[in-house]
């Protein structure tokens, strides 16, 4: 039977840079060595690699998952990674180096495009579930979506220019998460200004806009969109309803009167 675990990377773990658990036992099954991978920086390659950009380092580790002396190979990068991902179909890497996305083929291992639309360190990307399209969120504030069709088919004396260009957030961003539907698909953003954005690819339009009292580090949602799980900087995790209130684009996040909605453990 299939089983479920859990791949997580610490930056302050001396002894290794990734480690596997079986979630309902709680049991340690595997740990990929090989130095300090950052936050946002552990991708899965088409169920066959494990991708983990090292904190402060030029360069990406990759292990075979399938091989079991886990021999590390490296990827080397222009600079410091800071965030990474994979396209569901396989076929793509991107990874953030200093302000710019750096978009690889995985086939031929190509650099096929340097994207340079933010202003400061990228902090996170993500595909959409298609691989059509694919979101990035910077320090700058911004958070960019493109359509991958664009940037690769763009003319090489022209700066491929993103779909949307979403402004809203007034500090970093911290996180975003694609949910299902391609580029039908809803983007959620998290920000150091205390708030989660719910956005729609295909518009454009901004659909919530949700404050908390603390800052948001992480953001995802259920597999049916019917909630988001906001982590905040303090170490709860708050648990926000997308059906309840239709209409309504501005609202606060209120533990006083969301009971049962604070998940409370992390420290």
């Amino acid at each position: 039977a299939p089983m479920e675990v859990a791949v997580c990377t610490d930056s302050a773990a001396p002894m290794w840079s990734c480690i596997v658990w079986e979630l309902h036992s709680g049991a340690n099954l595997l740990t990929y060595r090989g130095g300090q991978a950052g936050p946002r920086g552990l991708a899965l390659l088409n169920g066959e690699y494990l991708l983990a950009a090292q904190l402060g380092k030029n360069y990406i580790s990759a292990w075979e998952l399938q091989r079991k002396d886990q021999l590390q190979q490296k990827i080397m990068c222009p600079g410091p990674v800071t965030c990474l991902t994979t396209s569901p179909n396989g076929l793509y890497v991107l990874a953030g180096v200093a302000e710019s996305i750096h978009l690889w083929e995985v086939s031929t291992g190509n650099l096929l495009v340097i994207l340079s639309r933010h202003y400061q360190d990228v902090s996170c990307l993500q595909f959409t579930g298609d691989s059509s399209h694919f979101i990035s969120g910077g320090k700058d504030c911004l958070v960019l979506a493109w359509s991958l069709c664009s940037v690769l088919q763009a003319d090489p004396s022209r700066i491929p220019a993103p779909r949307h260009v979403w402004s809203h957030h007034t500090l970093p961003i911290t996180d975003l998460h694609c949910g299902f539907g391609g580029p039908l698909a809803r983007v959620a953003t998290s920000s150091l200004d205390q708030t989660v954005k719910l956005w729609e690819v295909s518009s454009g339009e901004l659909l919530l806009s949700v404050l908390f009292d603390v800052s948001i580090m992480a953001v995802t949602m259920d597999l049916a969109e019917h909630h988001m799980f906001c982590g905040g900087s303090e170490g709860s995790i708050f648990q926000v309803d997308l059906f309840t209130w239709p209409g309504q684009r501005e609202r606060s996040f209120q533990p006083e009167q969301d009971t049962g909605k604070v998940f409370k453990g992390h420290r």
